[in-house]
This record gives structure tokens, C-alpha cells and sequence, in this order.
């Protein structure tokens, strides 16, 4: 005799048994995933996965099978029975300036490589999450010009607002990462080394 809510394996599907001397068929999808059905007696079929797709919680409602969603820098690949998420950003890419100025680009690094001072002057167009580097090669040192506009944050210390400011090293292998912190015109430094001019 049955007394508790039982499940059984029948040739057309599954039975639920309710506990009070019914049995309720459920049909099985060939493939489908199968949930608790509204009833503590009902079985339901969740549906057939396609590839990547996982069941995604929805408070207090069945489950839904969707894919994820991939954000800023990073990719999501599916294929059957499997899903690959890797990081899209990139690395900088370097040039090594052996002249005494250079236009800095978004995204880019520098070794100053030069007798004398070598002069970057920042993009007067840089997206915010945009990053440029600096790191000094020759014995002349390096420095970080603005346009108008633009100041450059170092810690609790600003540079000067516009053309005026710059950052500069003070040792030869000194060397700077700045990130565009508001579009074109703030730029903060996230990593240094170096006892760096502050102007």
C-alpha cells in the first residue's frame, strides 16, 4: 500500500500519486528537463535545452532555460554540452620612442627611449576605461603633457588644469599606468614607480 506521495516509472511517462488514491500521468519529453509542477503531485517538463542554455531561477515561478549574457570584455561560446567564457580585453600594445615627443593613443604604452626628455602628450579624445602607460628606457626621462582641459590625478596631488600641467619621472626607469577616469579630460594614475613631478 502506498502512503506517502510516490513516483513511479510506468511505459508512457511518469505517475504521480497524491497521497489520497489518485495517480496523476505526466508525459515525458524525450531529452526535457522535468520540475515540480505546481501541485506536489504534477511533474512537468522543463523543455528541451538547446546548446549553452541552463535553467535560470525565476522566484516563485518555474524555471526558465536561457543562455548567459556576456558583459563588457568577456565572451561566451556554446556548443552541445559544454560553455566556454573567456576574456575579450587585450593587451596594450607598446612603441618604443626613440624621437624627444609622441602623441599618445588610448590603449597604447611607451618606453621613452631617449638621451633627452621624451614628451608624450595625452589624446585630447579618450573614452572613460581607456588606459595609456609609460615607462622610462633611456636616460633622459619622460613626460606626460596635456591639452586644454585635461588634469591628471595622482594620489591626493592634481596636476595643473590644461596645457600647463604635466607628470613627469625623475629617474630613468621611472614608469606611470593612468586610466581615463571622465571622458578626455580626467586621467588617474593606478600604478606607479618612481618619485614623479608633479607640475
Amino acid at each position: 500500500m502506498v502512503t506517502n506521495n510516490a513516483i513511479n516509472l510506468n511505459a508512457s511517462g511518469i505517475a504521480g500519486y497524491d497521497g489520497a488514491g489518485t495517480f496523476n500521468a505526466s508525459s515525458m519529453t524525450q531529452h526535457s528537463l522535468l520540475l515540480g509542477g505546481v501541485n506536489s503531485h504534477t511533474i512537468n517538463n522543463l523543455g528541451v535545452a538547446t546548446n549553452g542554455q541552463l535553467p535560470i531561477g525565476s522566484t516563485g515561478l518555474d524555471p526558465v532555460l536561457s543562455t548567459l549574457t556576456a558583459g563588457t570584455g568577456v565572451s561566451i561560446t556554446n556548443a552541445a554540452g559544454s560553455i566556454t567564457i573567456n576574456a575579450t580585453g587585450t593587451a596594450l600594445s607598446w612603441t618604443d620612442v626613440t624621437g624627444t615627443t609622441q602623441a599618445m593613443l588610448v590603449d597604447h604604452g611607451y618606453t621613452a627611449n631617449n638621451a633627452g626628455v621624451v614628451t608624450l602628450t595625452l589624446p585630447a579624445a579618450a573614452a572613460y576605461g581607456t588606459v595609456m602607460a609609460v615607462i622610462g628606457k633611456g636616460a633622459g626621462g619622460w613626460k606626460i603633457a596635456q591639452n586644454s582641459g585635461q588634469t591628471i590625478h595622482f594620489g591626493i596631488t592634481d596636476t595643473s588644469s590644461g596645457v600647463g600641467g604635466s607628470l613627469a619621472s625623475t629617474a630613468r626607469y621611472d614608469a606611470v599606468f593612468i586610466l581615463c577616469t571622465v571622458a578626455n579630460t580626467d586621467f588617474t594614475v593606478y600604478s606607479s614607480i618612481g618619485n614623479l613631478t608633479v607640475v
